[in-house]
């Protein structure tokens, strides 16, 4: 009795498992991609240029520093991840 039951159940399990099979179609390939944050950045002066006379080398010499900025950046848009299409390798999907 055991092992008719047992032969039946492996009957059911071995016709069903062909019919429970997903026969679908690979349509595309995608990859997860981070893009970073953008900022918005402008400069503010701190110390402007400017040209001073020096000592050098036993004689005077006009010296030109540059301007000092400060830069400010400011969040735009935060990062977020994004889903981009690429290649599966199959001649289907191409």
């Amino acid at each position: 009795m055991k092992s008719i039951l047992t032969a039946a159940v492996a009957a059911v399990v071995i016709s069903s498992g062909s019919a429970m099979a997903w026969e679908g179609k690979t349509v595309g390939c995608f990859d997860k991609v981070w893009v970073p944050a953008t900022y918005s950045v402008h400069k503010e002066l701190v110390k402007p240029a400017k040209e001073q006379f020096e000592h050098k080398n036993g004689r005077i010499e006009l010296v030109h520093y540059a301007p000092v900025y400060r830069e400010i950046r400011t969040l735009a848009s935060s990062g977020y991840w994004v889903m981009r299409e690429v290649s599966c390798g199959c001649p289907v999907c191409d």
